[in-house]
């Protein structure tokens, strides 16, 4: 794809721009706040190819991106609604809110790591239970080789350590997660109950993972229901909570992209076929 878009926002372009000042520029705090830097919001939050996919024929992809940022049209047109007093939102612009909300909490790099330091403890105790044996003949049996105590010892040591096996963050994944939870999320945003607190006073602060999910406790005392926040522009704060399912859905997204494996996730998916 010639014009494929490899500069790409974990973080809504739209969105940063209402913290930012007349030149479009905003502060970046690196926690634990030993580095900060001024730069332009076309700049912020930027991941070189984070959710390129890679089709079956081999070519690279930007699907991902280019419908992305469709939602984000959508929802750039309810937060303008919001940031001149319309309140509740309504109709199509409620759905896009709660689409993006949605959207912005699955595709972070949060997201990402989260699932691979899932993945690796997955298989640090796949690969633990099954025993070293079991481990030797998968990986002579794959590589159609003898392997030598000491290399089995490492690939041990690597596969069972306390945090599991070093795995490069997965696109494949994290796009099959976010394509599987959207709808789901964004039904059950939609019909949440929604309030905007507005302050007056000082101003307020936004991260690269602007949408937070809460556990908050409601009557009777024993029981929680599940809660967003996020915080909207430097005086709106916005927060959801409770709800029930919509049988709206948004636009299919694109194809699964395909890509080969990690070796440790293919070493403990044979541990288990073995």
């Amino acid at each position: 794809m010639a014009n494929r878009v490899r500069r790409q926002h974990v973080v809504s372009h739209f969105y940063l721009r209402s913290f930012a000042n007349d030149a479009r520029q905003i502060r970046r705090t690196t926690l634990p706040g030993t580095h900060e830097a001024t730069l332009a919001t076309a700049d912020a939050t930027v991941n070189k190819d984070f959710y390129t996919i890679t089709l079956p024929d081999g070519t690279k992809s930007d699907a991902f991106e280019r419908a992305f940022a469709e939602l984000e049209t959508s929802a750039a047109a309810a937060f303008r609604d919001i940031s001149t007093g319309i309140w509740p939102l309504t109709g199509q612009n409620r759905h896009a809110m709660a689409a993006w909300m949605a959207l912005q909490h699955l595709r972070t790099e949060g997201i990402r790591y989260n699932q691979n330091a899932h993945n690796a403890t997955m298989i640090r105790l796949i690969v633990g239970v099954s025993g070293k044996e079991a481990l030797r003949q998968v990986i002579q049996k794959a590589e159609s080789r003898v392997v030598a105590d000491s290399e089995l010892d490492w690939e041990w040591l690597d596969l069972t350590k306390p945090e599991g096996p070093d795995l490069i963050p997965s696109t494949h994944e994290h796009l099959q997660l976010l394509t599987s939870l959207i709808d789901p999320m964004t039904a059950y945003l939609h019909e949440a109950q929604w309030s905007v607190i507005r302050f007056k006073r000082r101003a307020l602060l936004t991260s690269d993972e602007p949408v937070s999910l809460l556990v908050q406790r409601i009557h009777p005392a024993d029981r929680a229901t599940p809660a967003s926040h996020l915080t909207l522009t430097p005086d709106h704060d916005e927060r959801s909570t409770g709800g029930r399912r919509s049988p709206r859905r948004l636009t299919s997204m694109p194809a699964r992209p395909v890509g080969p494996p990690d070796r440790s996730t293919a070493l403990a998916t044979a541990v288990i076929n073995s």
